[in-house]
């Protein structure tokens, strides 16, 4: 289990201020093993921020992060084993993988600093990551340049599977991609969650999606964590107002 016990963030406005931005206000969430959540909020709310400090790639101002008890923020470092656990894939796939590097040699990456395999090893071991994302073996040589843009998310996503994580973050997964691509992103990776079981943590400005995947959904606002909900369909469930306008915004009603 993943919880956030008393987590803030804020950035200093400029380096002669006192005074700073609180880019998340202190919340605290736990994430159950192998469930499916989604944090929803315009730009600028802190779900984003929010996702970075669980992911181990912002420290938190305040609180902590917990990976079954044990924290991940230290006095100087992040926790060793916490970037095996927890993945998180970004919203630019492109700018997130080496231009020189193949799509065999990333995927491979985490194979050989996590689990020292051999060369024959990762490679066959690479080969099922591809099959199971959806990525023809002989894409295996070519360089990102050459991908599509779904294509080079899938990569990200086999490369984050290669570490075996507990758990799986999407930053804005869909962002940029028509609606028929979107569809399909959005299929392979509730599909992959329910094969392989890791918790899945959505992160999205789009109520639409959000209803679609998870099972929890976390709705955020300028910088504050407004409400959080069960959700199984029934969007009585949500009370706050903000939460009814995103829904309004997607063209979801109870009519």
């Amino acid at each position: 289990m993943i919880e956030a016990k008393d987590v803030s963030c804020t950035f200093a406005r400029n380096p002669f201020s006192k005074e700073g931005f609180m880019a998340v206000s202190p919340v605290s969430i736990q994430f159950i093993d192998g469930e499916r959540y989604a944090i929803v909020g315009e730009s600028g709310s802190g779900k984003t921020t929010l996702a970075r400090m669980i992911a181990g790639l912002q420290r938190p101002t305040t609180g902590n992060i917990y990976v079954d008890g044990m924290p991940v923020y230290g006095k100087h470092k992040v926790h060793t084993n916490y970037f095996k656990e927890v993945q998180i894939i970004q919203q630019d796939s492109s700018s997130a993988l080496d231009p020189k590097m193949s799509v065999g040699r990333s995927i491979e990456e985490p194979l050989l600093c996590f689990f020292h395999l051999d060369k024959g090893e990762r490679k066959k071991r690479c080969h099922d990551l591809m099959d199971l994302c959806n990525l023809p073996v002989e894409y295996y040589s070519r360089l990102p340049a050459e991908l599509s843009g779904g294509e080079q998310k899938r990569v990200a996503i086999a490369r984050a599977l290669a570490a075996e994580p507990k758990c799986l973050i999407f930053d804005e997964a869909t962002n940029g991609f028509d609606l028929p691509l979107r569809k399909k992103i959005i299929e392979e990776i509730v599909d992959l969650q329910r094969k392989l079981a890791f918790t899945l943590i959505f992160i999205t400005h789009d109520m639409e999606l959000a209803v679609v995947i998870a099972d929890v959904i976390l709705v955020m606002r300028n910088s504050t964590l407004i409400e959080q909900v069960e959700f199984s369909g029934d969007i009585s469930v949500f009370t706050s107002e903000y939460s009814k306008t995103l829904l309004y915004a997607s063209g979801i009603t109870d009519t």
